[in-house]
């Protein structure tokens, strides 16, 4: 092993870590007969799950950025339960039941006291699409061990991404054991003319930037993304993504892009962040 990986090593032991879509439309039930124009999409997300529950976790750490927030927090689940569903979106009987992680939840909000940027919980709710779509896949791969969700402030800078990144990689260590980390985030919201968002042709110079970053490995310079060139696009992937980058201490192994397409004028990037391999 390099030095880096050394460091890793000591801070956390990571599994499978990637990035998941999290539009309702790549659950084939929701999509219905439009699932033949996001079928890559929904299949690359199928094999990242399968992938990472086979690189045998103990736990599943999501960040969503659609869980409800707070201004300068991030957000912890509560509750002993993860449950969501698709009902909203014609597909009730596709659902989402898992166990959350309290004690790795109850260590992270401890390794954040005193911090510029704590967290507090989130109310008992059912899961927000940015957690409950991802969770599906891997719930369908067969994952149903202890998760944890965590929610991104209202408002944060890359260097608040960062720093919540490491700690929560120092908190995970403590924890033992090996830890699935997932990203999950949509790219441009305006690929598209008659897009959710409009249309901005800047939309596909970001998703490029993105995916190149994430085909070559180079996690650190995701966070360096001209702050003009996001809003241009409308995404919201950065943020959680920076997170877990900093949490591998930006060391990709096996980064790999699995798919992309915008289909319906928001973009849906699959990529593995870091292979920890079987254990």
């Amino acid at each position: 092993r390099d030095s880096t990986m050394t460091r890793i090593g000591q801070v956390m032991e990571p599994a499978l870590c990637a990035l998941m879509p999290h539009a309702p439309i790549l659950v084939p039930a929701v999509a219905g007969a439009e699932i033949v124009r996001c079928r890559r999409s929904s299949e690359a997300c199928v094999d990242a799950a399968t992938r990472l529950v086979g690189s045998a976790p103990d736990r599943v750490v999501l960040i969503s950025p659609h869980a409800p927030r707070g201004d300068g927090v991030f957000g912890l689940r509560e509750g002993p339960r993860l449950c969501g569903g698709f009902a909203s979106f014609g597909a009730p009987e596709q659902a989402v039941d898992l166990p959350n992680d309290r004690d790795a939840a109850r260590v992270i909000a401890a390794h954040t006291h005193g911090r510029s940027m704590p967290v507090v919980t989130i109310p008992r709710s059912p899961l927000d699409h940015g957690a409950a779509v991802p969770l599906w896949f891997l719930c369908r791969a067969g994952w149903q061990g202890p998760t944890v969700v965590i929610g991104l402030p209202w408002s944060s800078t890359p260097a608040d991404c960062i720093a919540f990144g490491e700690m929560l990689a120092t908190a995970l260590a403590e924890l033992g054991g090996r830890t699935a980390l997932i990203a999950s985030g949509d790219m441009t919201h305006r690929a598209l003319p008659g897009a959710p968002a409009g249309h901005d042709p800047r939309g596909i110079v970001f998703d490029d930037a993105m995916r190149g970053l994430l085909a070559e490995g180079s996690l650190r310079q995701i966070a360096e993304i001209d702050p003009g060139l996001r809003r241009a696009a409308a995404e919201d992937s950065v943020d959680s993504t920076t997170v877990v980058a900093a949490a591998l201490s930006f060391e990709a192994r096996g980064a790999e892009v699995l798919s992309y397409e915008h289909p319906f004028g928001v973009g849906y990037l699959v990529a593995v962040l870091h292979d920890g391999g079987e254990p």
